[in-house]
């Protein structure tokens, strides 16, 4: 038996060796330069600038139309740096301007651990006051960029990641508190970006849960609060079946609250793996099938699927009018790369995937 082992990995080596695998930085420039943007702005975790050259943000910013960065610790050089990028996609005139995300993780930076949404003392204050401050302090830095650059680059998203609370049934007092809560916050964008997107990460989410059903509501929210859209995560791309489900779901619970649009936060090169000594345990090191990656890419972003009569056989992709990647784009997952690659080949119908050593 071992000696048919041997003999069947010497006949076919490259198909292990191509999997794992990591093309260089100048094999994914050269895709990425091949490469139209994607048909829908695609914002995303933090982008670590830092690590990456001149040529490989620019090619990110210029297929996404968005670079997104942190708000709690942002700095001007960093808004700076992203306003030139910016001013360097927009020079082409793209049909959608390259323009700036803010990640924050409002109720999660001065507000007490251990204290009810309900509190609204001095923690409560401080939360609302810290998030005005980084909001002042984004906007200025990027007045005084545009004002260097002579462009004009928006700060068109704010991304609020807000995990802190979670609703309970038959609690009036509780709930309302929790609707406030995020009022409050959105009230403070409001009043310093009135235009912009906001997107709450996970809001009205129907997910894989332990329930009777298997499914289940994230319980962040009440689903009273002002917000214009619902947010749902696929982790879990390979498993095609529950990453159409989750978002089929999520748009069926967003419609009964009178919404018609939902943001996918999508896991490329990571997710929920399943385990066996549990459900499932999230894994920023999962070099699935390329194939996935390429699927999701065409499903979010060709209008072919999500045209109404096929919402059943994949799903009501029309109401995604953005999309959001989670972990970072180039960051902690190895193979994150070449499965961008395999995603915005997809949203274009580009029947081939990356392979490492490919000619451009």
């Amino acid at each position: 038996m071992y000696k048919v082992v041997l003999i069947l990995l010497l006949a076919f080596p490259t198909c292990v060796l191509a999997h794992d695998s990591k093309p260089t930085d100048q094999q994914i420039l050269a895709w990425l330069k091949e490469l139209k943007p994607l048909p829908k702005v695609h914002y995303s975790w933090p982008v670590p600038m830092e690590k990456l050259s001149d040529d490989l943000l620019h090619e990110y910013v210029r297929l996404t139309s968005a670079i997104s960065l942190s708000g709690e610790w942002g700095t001007a050089e960093q808004i700076e740096h992203a306003v030139s990028v910016c001013k360097q996609v927009n020079a082409a005139k793209p049909k959608k301007p390259a323009s700036i995300g803010i990640n924050y993780s409002v109720w999660h930076r001065r507000f007490g651990k251990d204290l009810p949404p309900t509190d609204v003392g001095p923690t409560h204050q401080a939360e609302l006051d810290y998030l005005k401050a980084r909001m002042e302090t984004l906007r200025d830095a990027l007045a005084a960029a545009n004002q260097k650059h002579e462009t004009n680059v928006t700060i068109s998203a704010i991304l609020f990641d807000s995990e802190h609370f979670h609703v309970k049934p038959d609690d009036v007092e509780w709930n309302n508190a929790i609707t406030a809560k995020y009022d409050a916050a959105t009230d403070v964008v409001r009043a310093v970006y009135p235009e912009v997107r906001i997107e709450w990460y996970a809001r009205g989410a129907v997910q894989p849960g332990a329930s009777p059903t298997g499914w289940s509501e994230a319980s962040y929210f009440t689903l009273d609060e002002r917000a214009e859209t619902f947010g749902c995560s696929l982790y879990q791309v390979p498993e095609i079946g529950y990453t159409r489900e989750i978002f089929r779901r999520t748009a069926a619970n967003a419609a009964r609250h009178s919404c018609d649009e939902v943001t996918p936060w999508i896991a490329l090169a990571s997710g929920y793996r399943r385990q066996t000594d549990k459900y499932h345990e999230f894994s920023t090191e999962w070099n699935y099938d390329l194939i996935y990656s390429w699927q999701l890419g065409a499903e979010v972003n060709h209008a072919w699927f999500g045209a109404p009569e096929r919402h059943e056989r994949f799903a009501p992709w029309n109401k995604a009018k953005v999309a959001i990647f989670y972990p970072e784009p180039f960051g902690r997952s190895t193979h994150w790369p070449e499965h961008f690659v395999a995603y915005v080949r997809g949203a274009h119908l580009i029947k081939s995937l990356p392979e490492s050593g490919e000619q451009p």
